[in-house]
């Protein structure tokens, strides 16, 4: 029986008049115009004024440009009705994944950010309404071969500049200051190594198969395809992101199945076979000749010592362990809320909750935002049944490539499909990255899906004589305005991002301002962005910090308690709130001394395995000269962070120590503290009070030995001078 034939690419312009007015709508093209856009700014986009320089920057034009395709879409299907749309069955599950979310959202353990997603990531329901819209973009926009090449030449062509960005990180001549080390992780303009890893995989793939399946190319066209593709793997393999490799092999090996069951050529068939052996030694070359090699011989870390009897398959790597603690804790928070999870980008809210006591080093302190799987994400954030439908998702996604035929698009975009799954295993999820996924399922449904086109008595070419103006033609020319108006509508939609990007550069003079001792000025700039972003806990923190700097502590705490409300899971926000409330007792504020009390108990409440936490509960008992109870707290942090770097810590503890009357516990401490902290200046003060130590346990020669250490790194310190000059008195 001969196999049913699908479509290599959408037809061209000759099938009905449906279709000629569709394929030949200059809002059509537009829509296109604005899919070109999305594609090709969106990786690239980065605002280096903000205070978040990646993620806000790209969520915010995706947002606005997909109000513009939104707009198109609306206009296009007034204009032509039922015919404008193209079936498929991937439909069903996208929009169940569409309304999964949005039930989760009002559910969601903070409504807020389940709407707009977390300052860093911006991963929210907006977001995700955001890519479905992009999905359906590409999925009824993309007509004809033309309209993908356009895609294709923009996707690649910011590719370009991607790699060119990577290689000047690499170089070590990148002109911005980042904090993170581009020539040994290169993140490039999306952001994060392992974001930027699974970016290049995916178009590798995409490139390569678009380069051996998609016909009518030269073969010089199809040679530069290939070793383009290489290249992008080859850059994919810098970034030093282990999940790229799974990524590269998911995607061949989806292809290399799809062209043995598809294609009707066996000679090709064989090639396939052929060719994927090939890539999985060209991927073995890369982890051995790459800095991958050395990530994946890193992963499992030998046992120590010369008896290995107690570890004999040795430990995970910290990275690897660090995955593995939130895999752990992702199966926590999904059998503690398995229907619809926490909501969109909630996992930072239920963080806290099931932070272990154990937890690696990347664990302990800050708030992990991301699962880092695209399953701990989706399970975790909208539940098991968000889980379920994005599989469909994918799954409906290759039951449609399977019945169409041979068709290369389709396989082109379910390859990419499989190797975003495939990177996205063990990545976290990115504003910069994860259209991809939506990009390729759309590309699915514009090649095998099923339009709606009316049937006509006779094809329409470019011979076809204009009709007199009659009613109808009245009637198409006011659907023609209405599309057009809802094309500006949404054009219009988009400038309301402004505010949100403005309320991210206020935010950030804001900082810029205090470091360098402008409070004023500070205050200024804060207040824009509460005003600009009244939703954002960061801003209103932001304002807290600026208040204290000019020591206006009343209005400090006010912002720190607004930014609490906003985010009471971030034991940060509390613990400055304390802070201001300490600062207001000794002011003499009338109960702040029992806020500050209170606070202490609700920080270590909402995140009870956090250092900090401890820490702030131990400074509070401290200064309310509840010795027994600050003790207790800051051995539980120090025994949570038992190599910390932090030199608060290690200050609280000596002084605790020292107030309680165990001056040796104070002393060995204190060195602890100075032999762990960086830099030098970091271990002023604790050198201080070890010298307040050692005078109280009669040792005065090592005491002064301290203050002049402490004096090296910061001279003519007038309280230390003072304190040494004490201390030289009492010897003498």
């Amino acid at each position: 029986m001969p196999r049913r034939a699908g479509r290599a690419h959408p037809p061209e312009v000759s099938a009905t008049t449906g279709l000629a007015g569709i394929l030949e709508s200059k809002l059509r093209l537009f829509g296109v115009a604005l899919i070109c856009a999305k594609v090709a700014v969106v990786p690239l986009v980065f605002d280096a004024a903000s205070d978040v320089p990646f993620a806000p920057s790209k969520a915010l034009l995706s947002h606005a440009l997909s109000y513009a395709i939104a707009g198109v879409i609306l206009g296009l299907f007034i204009s032509f009705g039922r015919s404008f749309l193209v079936w498929s069955p991937i439909h069903v599950p996208v929009l169940m994944f569409l309304a999964v979310n949005a039930v989760s959202t009002a559910a969601a353990a903070n409504v807020g950010i389940a709407l707009y997603g977390t300052h860093g990531r911006m991963l929210g329901l907006t977001t995700l309404a955001d890519w479905i819209v992009f999905y359906f973009g590409v999925a009824l926009l993309l007509r004809t071969r033309s309209d993908i090449v356009w895609v294709v030449g923009a996707t690649l062509g910011a590719s370009v500049v991607v790699l060119s960005y990577e290689a000047v990180q690499l170089a070590g001549k990148d002109p911005f200051s980042w904090n993170m080390d581009g020539t040994l992780r290169p993140f490039s303009t999306i952001g994060q190594p392992t974001s930027l890893g699974e970016y290049l995989t995916v178009l590798a793939i995409g490139v390569a198969s678009a380069g051996l399946l998609i016909d009518r190319l030269t073969g010089r066209l199809r040679v530069a395809m290939l070793l383009f593709g290489a290249l992008l793997l080859a850059a994919a393999a810098a970034t030093g992101t282990r999940s790229a490799v799974f990524g590269a092999l998911a995607g061949a090996a989806a292809l290399v199945v799809l062209v043995w069951v598809q294609h009707p050529d066996r000679r090709t068939r064989l090639l396939a076979a052929a060719g994927a052996t090939l890539s999985v030694a060209a991927i073995g070359l890369l982890i051995v000749l790459t800095p991958l090699g050395a990530r994946f011989s890193a992963t499992i870390v030998p046992p120590r010592g010369d008896d290995a009897s107690d570890e004999p398959l040795g430990r995970l790597d910290l990275s690897s362990d660090t995955r593995l603690v939130l895999y752990t804790m992702s199966l926590e928070m999904v059998r503690d809320r398995p229907a619809l999870g926490y909501g969109p980008d909630n996992f930072v809210v239920a963080f806290p909750t099931y932070r272990p006591e154990s937890a690696p080093y990347a664990l302990r302190q800050s708030l992990t935002t991301s699962g880092h799987s695209w399953i701990a994400q989706v399970a975790t954030t909208s539940g098991l049944l968000g889980l379920a439908v994005f599989i469909a998702i994918g799954a409906t996604a290759g039951i449609a490539v399977l019945r169409c035929g041979f068709c290369p698009v389709a396989l082109v975009a379910a390859a990419m499909l499989a190797a975003f799954l495939g990177t996205a295993l063990t990545t976290i999820a990115a504003v910069g990255t994860d259209w991809l996924f939506w990009f390729s399922a759309g590309a699915v449904v514009a090649s095998t899906g099923r339009p709606n086109y009316p049937v006509s008595a006779a094809p329409v070419g470019r011979s076809a004589k204009r009709s007199r103006p009659t009613d109808e033609s009245t009637s198409s020319e006011i659907r023609r305005v209405t599309a057009w108006a809802c094309a500006l509508v949404g054009l219009l939609l988009g400038l309301t991002v402004n505010n949100a990007l403005a309320a991210s550069h206020s935010i950030k003079s804001a900082e810029v301002s205090r470091l360098h001792g402008a409070p004023a000025q500070a205050v200024t700039a804060a207040l824009d962005a509460t005003r600009f972003d009244p939703g954002r806990a960061e801003y209103w923190h932001g304002l807290g910090l600026a208040y204290a700097g000019g020591s206006r502590f009343r209005e400090s705490a006010a912002a720190f308690g607004r930014a609490v409300q906003l985010a009471p899971y971030d034991a940060t926000y509390i613990g400055d709130l304390a802070t201001a409330m300490i600062m207001l007792d000794r002011a003499g504020e009338p109960g702040a001394g029992d806020r500050a009390l209170a606070l202490g108990e609700q920080v270590v409440h909402v995140d009870p395995n956090n250092p900090r936490a401890n820490l702030t509960r131990a400074v509070i008992m401290q200064v309310t000269r509840n010795l027994p109870e600050a003790t207790r707290s800051v051995e539980r942090a120090l025994a949570l962070d038992p190599q910390s770097d932090n030199p608060r810590l290690y200050l609280a503890a000596t002084q605790i120590y020292h107030a309680s009357g165990r001056t040796e516990d104070a002393i060995n401490i204190a060195h602890i503290g100075i032999g762990s902290v960086w830099p030098p200046q970091s271990s002023v003060e604790l050198r201080v009070e070890l010298a307040r130590a050692l005078i109280t346990a009669g040792r005065p020669t090592e005491a002064l030995a301290e203050l002049d250490a402490a004096l090296d790194i910061l001279p003519n310190q007038q309280s230390i001078v003072q304190l040494r000059d004490q201390v030289r008195a009492l010897q003498k």
